[in-house]
């Protein structure tokens, strides 16, 4: 195998083609978000809750 076999330029019929649908990656992105909000939100009050109820 000689360095012009494996090096070719040669591209007959190879066609690549990238298609990037930006609006399903803001929305995977957007709920994505909302759902670290709720998480990070919901164990906050989760832990204020449980700390009331000990002092009750």
């Amino acid at each position: 195998m000689s360095k012009s076999d494996c090096c070719s330029t040669d591209n007959k019929g190879t066609n690549v083609t990238v298609q990037i649908d930006v609006t399903k990656i803001v929305k995977y992105v957007c709920v994505s978000a909302v759902l670290i909000v709720g998480i990070i939100f919901g164990t906050r009050c989760y832990k204020n809750l449980i700390i009331d109820n000990k002092d009750a």
